[in-house]
């Protein structure tokens, strides 16, 4: 009888334990969120982001929004996909001191020897059918003239929060009561450390996500107000330019040079792919998101 009461005892201890176990692991998660997994059991987290970021000082200015820290969660999930294709290559790592498992220095040794040599064409001849056969290479992506107002969210202005103001704002504009240059001048007195107004040209591109969204905008539209990680943002289309291929005329010059920018885009982006398939990586973008939603 005896027996059979510890044996009854003894999973129900088991099971509490291991949901100790388990509660403290995701209070830690919690903690310090898991951006990124890799196909052996090896994660990327926030305190990892905050690390490289602090020694990669070009990076903090992308790291601010989503869109940002998303990409440098990529290129630190390249790194050490690269450090562990480096071992299974017998290249030896770095005698150096550091963070060994995001070696920037020795992936891109890594990288260099999986991915092919790319060379300029010979002659004129050559760079010519180069542009004939990748138009791609030598298209500019939709452009926009764009004017924006950004504000710290967290920012008021005449004593307003900043998104409440900007809807303000966006009101009379569209009541002709003021124009867009005109609130892009009050935020001005504001927030001075990011450009108000217009920016010039901006080109669209797939991998920003707020760019990404204003390539539904048509010229004259505003859009926004847009949250974005810390800030928040109007922008205004002033003028919309479509995607084009620029003619062999004005590239010739320099379409040997751009052959071999391109080979290396492609030969990047080929890499990331292989190397993230063969170890099995995943990244978190409702985590990415996450760490600015919090705020």
């Amino acid at each position: 009888m005896a027996m059979t009461s510890i044996r009854s005892i003894i999973p129900g201890i088991v099971l509490l334990a291991g949901a100790m176990v388990l509660g403290a692991a995701f209070a830690q998660e919690a903690k310090n969120p898991v951006l990124a997994r890799l196909g052996n059991g090896e994660t990327i987290t926030e305190k990892d982001l905050t690390q490289y970021v602090g020694r990669r000082i070009d990076l903090k200015a992308v790291a601010r929004n989503a869109s940002g820290v998303t990409t440098v969660v990529q290129e630190m999930a390249l790194a050490r996909a690269l450090a562990l294709e480096g071992q299974s290559l017998g290249v030896p790592p770095r005698s150096e001191k550091g963070d060994t498992r995001f070696d920037d220095i020795y992936a891109h040794t890594i990288f260099s020897k999986i991915s092919p040599a790319c060379e300029a064409p010979k002659d004129e001849a050559a760079a010519r059918d180069f542009y004939d056969k990748n138009p791609k290479a030598f298209t500019l992506p939709t452009a926009i003239r764009l004017s924006r107002v950004i504000l710290p969210a967290a920012e008021k202005v005449d004593g307003e929060p900043a998104g409440t103001w900007l809807m303000n704002q966006v009101q009379a504009i569209g009541a002709g009561r003021q124009k867009f240059e005109d609130a892009a001048h009050r935020a001005e007195q504001a927030y001075k450390l990011d450009a108000q107004g217009d920016l010039g040209w901006v080109m669209l591109n797939e991998e920003n996500l707020i760019l990404r969204a204003l390539g539904d905008a048509n010229q004259g539209d505003i859009v926004g107000p847009v949250k974005d990680g810390d800030f928040v943002y109007l922008f205004q289309v002033a003028e919309k330019r479509p995607s084009q291929v620029v003619p062999w005329t004005e590239v010739s010059a320099v379409a040997a040079k751009r052959a071999v920018s391109y080979c290396r885009e492609q030969a990047r982006i080929d890499v990331q792919q292989r190397m993230f398939q063969k170890y099995g990586v995943q990244l978190d973008e409702n985590a990415v998101r996450s760490l600015f939603e919090a705020k």
